[in-house]
């Protein structure tokens, strides 16, 4: 019987692989996005020039893309150090990642509850479940896969130490049966059994949290597995013999505080590290200004849009459908729709916590639900979305677990046949598989994207600028700027796309539009480098006498240099050529070499060789000229 137990799983194991596999198989056709794919790979000459000291130590220190993921910059340095920019494998990565993440969540569920088929579809259901293909599909977000991937570890190390240690040692019982010295403060064991499996999973957790601070809330999670299905706390089951053997079992919950504690303090140096890595995420995102002040969405618009935001994702996970790379936040979210969204939550929570007792599953996945997504449900405003499907890779697992377990123990009560709820689990698995198919397929590129995005949202400026974007970068530049004229007219003061539409009438030698454009741009956002930077290039290189305004493009590359501490090369060459303009050729001869150095040290070799023949020039005394045909605010990149 137990041979046939574990071919039985090894079925399941090869399965799930071959099927995730399989569905996902599409993505090697995608192409990067210009949804930061560039900040992570293409434009990111750290990233492309693969696992180099250099590269190393700027993946520990940068706080890019507003957070500090060093394990996730370390992964896509390899990525290109292998495949170089061939998107199909970068893809593909995100792909075995998600597949490892498949196979362990059903390891982990069969471990913990001894269950091989309502962990299997649980596991099948995250593999191929239409919420997650932005997760999988988006070369940028291979944190997601990734820090998942070490949280799931973290919480194989955490089972291997629970079931080393047998019992929880507590009290009196742990310091008579505990060897002289190694119980510490509250009566916990430091030398256990399971001692070095705990400090794996610390490390685990660590390399998770380096990954995407998503997992901040894994103390949390500990802290569930405890109640459900570990039974730490521990749940004893009644001795009842009139109860059907098909059924869950009701448990009674014997809580002693001094047990609940001990288990609290086992959490706290989990909680250690949280609590590091969301300052630390914090400050980051603030430095980079992608957290909204309290006083631009007030406190009760974000609760609102929580409350709202948690409905949605329960209406997206049982019905997957208008799935988008991007929802607009919304900050006044009808009353209706509000109270509707709480009473819908309260409605769900009050009967779950009643069954704590009899049926802990329930409790276990819906609080897994709830508090995972604290992070990202919006109480802290962190960018401009409402919500995201990627924000649901991990919380999903709490939904999948009450329905699947709920689905078992009706299907026991009504008395349906294995093969009765084998074929509904087929047919969900059946509809997941169609809906992801048909969503990877938007996924292909940019385009494809953000067009899918605007057909089924509204008001959305960022898939309006985006779409714009890369129909630009698709050398269809009139109907891109359509589609970013449309942003600047809803929203005046949206600095990017300003911008881009500058960049695009300098390119096209549309100069004064561009000016005036670059101007309005400061007008909103005076502290705004790159587009100093592309002004005063304009200002300081443009041939037509009555365009350049040396004294103006000295100043703007003078700031632009300020703010960003004289790091960026290409920021540095527009100061020189600036001084060039002005006639401050020793300054300019110093600020290219400053360039010149500063390109080499980030691997920008074209930057290195731009400014080396403007170098020239400078020693020469003579300033540079851009040819009107060939106008560009960035002419070095």
């Amino acid at each position: 019987m137990k041979g046939s137990g574990t071919r039985r799983e090894t079925v399941i194991y090869a399965a799930l692989l071959l099927f995730t596999a399989a569905v996902y198989w599409p993505v090697v056709h995608c192409r990067f996005l210009n949804l930061d794919d560039w900040i992570y790979v293409t434009a990111n000459p750290y990233v492309q020039h693969g696992l180099t000291a250099n590269g190393i130590a700027w993946a520990f220190r940068t706080t890019t893309s507003y957070n500090w993921h060093p394990i996730t910059w370390l992964s896509h340095m390899l990525d290109c150090q292998l495949f170089g920019l061939n998107p199909a494998a970068h893809h593909l990565v995100n792909v075995v990642f998600h597949a490892a993440n498949t196979l362990l969540l059903f390891h982990l569920l069969k471990r913990m509850t001894r269950e091989v088929w309502p962990s299997a579809i649980v596991a099948a259901l995250f593999a191929m479940h239409p919420l997650h293909v932005e997760s999988v599909a988006w070369i940028a977000e291979r944190k997601d896969v990734l820090s998942t991937f070490f949280g799931l570890l973290t919480i194989w190390a955490y089972i291997q130490y629970a079931r080393g240690r047998a019992d929880l040692l507590v009290g009196q019982d742990a310091r008579q049966r505990a060897p002289t010295g190694q119980v510490g403060p509250a009566g916990i064991v430091l030398k256990s059994p399971g001692a070095g499996w705990y400090m794996l999973a610390l490390v685990f957790f660590a390399l998770g949290l380096m990954s995407k601070p998503m997992l901040v809330t894994w103390p949390f999670v500990l802290l569930l597995l405890d109640y459900w299905p570990l039974e730490r706390l521990p749940l004893s089951k009644p001795k009842d013999a009139n109860t059907e053997a098909t059924a869950i079992k009701p448990s009674t919950f014997n809580l002693q505080p001094s047990t609940f504690l001990r288990l609290v303090l086992e959490k706290l140096p989990f909680l250690v590290l949280s609590i590091a890595s969301s300052v630390v995420t914090v400050f980051a995102q603030r430095a980079g200004g992608s957290v909204m002040g309290l006083n631009r969405v007030d406190f009760w618009a974000r609760l609102d849009n929580a409350l709202v935001s948690y409905a949605r994702y329960l209406a997206k996970a049982v019905w997957p459908q208008h799935l988008a790379a991007y929802y607009p936040i919304h900050v006044d979210w009808p009353d209706w729709q509000v109270l509707g969204s709480a009473a819908l939550l309260a409605a769900i929570t009050a009967p779950v916590l009643r069954q704590w007792r009899r049926r802990p599953y329930l409790a276990f996945g819906w609080l897994w639900f709830l508090g995972t997504l604290v992070p990202v449900i919006g109480l802290v405003q962190v960018g401009g979305q409402a919500m995201a499907d990627r924000y649901m890779y991990i919380p999903s697992i709490g939904l999948f677990v009450m329905v699947v377990w709920g689905a078992k123990e009706l299907a026991a009560r009504l008395g349906i046949s294995r093969m009765g709820t084998g074929g509904v689990a087929a047919a969900a698995l059946a509809g997941c598989v169609t809906v992801t198919t048909v969503q990877l397929r938007y996924w292909r590129n940019s385009e494809t994207l953000f067009r899918h995005a605007l057909d089924v949202t509204s008001n959305n400026m960022m898939a309006e600028f985006l779409l714009g974007d890369a129909l630009i970068k698709e050398r269809k530049a009139a109907e891109g700027l359509v589609h970013l004229e449309r942003v600047v007219q809803l929203f005046p003061g949206y600095a990017p796309a300003q911008s881009k539409i500058a960049d695009v009438l300098a390119m096209h030698g549309k100069l004064r539009e561009a000016i005036d454009h670059y101007h309005a741009v400061l007008l909103y956002r005076p502290d705004t480098p790159i587009v100093m930077n592309n002004l005063a290039w304009i200002l300081a290189t443009n041939e037509d006498p009555d365009v350049r305004d040396s004294a103006e493009a000295v100043r703007l590359a003078e700031g632009a240099c300020a703010l960003t501490r004289r790091q960026v090369a290409l920021f540095v060459g527009t100061l020189a050529a600036a001084y060039a303009d002005a006639g401050r050729f020793d300054d300019a001869v110093k600020a290219a070499q400053e360039a010149c150095a500063t390109a080499t040290a980030a691997g920008e070799t074209r930057l290195v060789e731009k400014n080396r023949q403007l170098l020239e020039l400078y020693r020469a005394g003579k300033p540079y000229r851009e040819p009107a045909a060939a106008a560009n605010p960035a002419p070095a990149q």
